[in-house]
């Protein structure tokens, strides 16, 4: 049989028997999941929807990828800044023609919307066909990010002879096309040569990663039970009901109450804001608005935990300027951590090196991947901080930090240049002489001379004879 049959149906077999097993507590007397309705078999799309439906489910997918491609990456050869190799310069080119790092970026979350993602490179040839052995710069077309429930495995190399046995040979790739005015998706059999594969969390198996949101899957369902539940009960109770008191004594006419009936309705739907009710008293009943902000924040802690995102982050921005200093170094180790163990040797270092095996660039000696330093201090942290070491100097009573230091390393502002840097000095000495002359004028008025016009034996020392 062949091993991508094999391997399809002892997945979905481990898959259903591990989906089966989950939950069950007590010696299979109690089923949590059936009990609290959590779904025991995920798809991609299941992840695919809550993506696009729970903004928290977005960022536990998108926090990690964004960090990380964030400002790309530069291809290093030479370490001179001053010379540029050929292979630097054709990967500029490609980079800003293909957009690299943003497709990378996509992709990388795209896989963890199911277990893998793929990105195909465009070149000529059919897709079924490998690549072609040798490729011009201008042939690479396109690269095009697709998620798992786009890209199928349609067969795997089963020759254990083979160095990829056990990775796919074949992919079935869904891809939009455009006929006329009709759009519609096109299938097509793909040569692995043409396909990036990305895998994010995998463990023991090369081609399958773990889907991000599926570990924190009950913990949604949960936080959509408690939101949900939570604002429904809030838009039930902040409306308070009203009830109207009908004196005994008092016999309304039908016309009336239909009347009155007409005014309550137009009240309710805010047509009105008076009523005038014969022998009726209007009271209003009291309620309690409903409050599960600590439902929520004990949900979203349990999410921060499983997923490693820091809670102020996960709630914040990608850079987290929300977030206090320790979570963000914890939150940037994760991140350097993770560009070094996953997005360069397995994503950024297999793109390049097929781009070299086929001559779309030129075969350099060594390179490295350079990554962005990772910004650690927000705005006002550095003026802080620049203010801190501005100081020193005057503390200790000679230069400790220069200004072009702080300029440099704490500000990173660029260098100034030379006549910005004259007129700076000029300015900041036509300052120093207006200060001196005004302290002269105050001590001519207090009948002080001065400085430097003192007694020739005060101000100079004596020559030696």
């Amino acid at each position: 049989m062949n091993l991508g049959v094999l391997r399809f149906a002892s997945d979905l077999i481990s898959r259903a028997s591990f989906a089966t097993r989950s939950g069950i507590t007590f010696g299979g007397k109690r089923d949590l999941f059936e009990a609290l309705g959590f779904q025991r078999v995920l798809r991609p799309e299941d992840f695919r929807d809550r993506y696009a439906r729970n903004g928290i489910a977005a960022r536990v997918v998108e926090a990690a990828p964004l960090a990380t491609w964030r400002g790309g990456a530069e291809l290093i050869e030479d370490d001179d800044p001053d010379v540029v190799t050929p292979f630097e310069e054709a990967w500029g080119e490609i980079e800003k023609r293909l957009k690299v790092w943003s497709a990378l970026s996509r992709a990388d979350i795209l896989a963890g919307l199911g277990r893998y993602s793929v990105v195909l490179v465009g070149a000529p040839g059919e897709l079924e066909t490998p690549l072609p052995p040798t490729l011009r710069p201008e042939q690479l077309l396109y690269l095009t990010p697709r998620g798992e429930q786009d890209a199928s495995v349609d067969k795997f190399i089963d020759d254990p002879q083979d160095v990829r046995y056990g990775l796919p040979e074949f992919y079935q790739l869904r891809l939009g096309s455009v006929l006329g005015r009709t759009a519609r998706t096109v299938t097509r059999r793909t040569h692995w040569s043409r396909v990036l594969h990305i895998a994010d969390g995998v463990l023991d198996d090369r081609v399958y990663g773990t889907p991000r949101l599926e570990r924190v899957w009950n913990d949604f369902d949960n936080l959509e039970k408690v939101s949900g539940g939570g604002s429904e009960a809030f838009w039930l109770r902040v409306n308070q009901g009203m009830y109207f008191n009908v004196d005994k004594e008092i016999d309304l006419e039908p016309e009336e109450v239909t009347k009155a009936q007409e005014q309550i309705d137009e009240y309710t739907h805010h047509l009105r804001r008076t009523m005038m009710l014969r022998g009726a008293k209007m009271e209003i009943l009291g309620s309690d608005v409903a409050n599960f902000a600590n439902q929520i924040d004990s949900i979203l802690t349990l999410i921060s935990g499983a997923t490693g995102i820091p809670k102020r982050i996960l709630m914040g921005s990608e850079r987290g300027e929300l977030a206090s200093t320790q979570d963000r170094e914890n939150w940037e180790t994760k991140i350097t951590d993770r560009r070094a163990d996953f997005a360069e040797p397995f994503v950024v270092r297999p793109f390049v090196d097929l781009l070299i095996e086929r001559g779309v660039l030129p075969e350099p000696t060594e390179y490295e991947v350079q990554w962005p330093e990772i910004e650690s201090l927000t705005e006002p942290e550095r003026a802080q901080v620049a203010t801190s070491w501005a100081g020193l100097s005057k503390l200790a009573g000679g230069p400790v930090v220069l200004p072009k230091e702080i300029r440099d390393r704490v500000l990173r502002l660029e260098p100034l240049a030379d006549e910005d840097v004259a007129e700076y000095e000029g300015r900041e000495q036509e300052r120093k002489d207006e200060e001196a002359a005004k302290l002269d004028v105050i001590r001519e008025k207090r009948g002080l001379l001065p400085f430097g016009k003192g007694k020739p034996d005060e101000d100079e020392p004596e020559e030696d004879e």
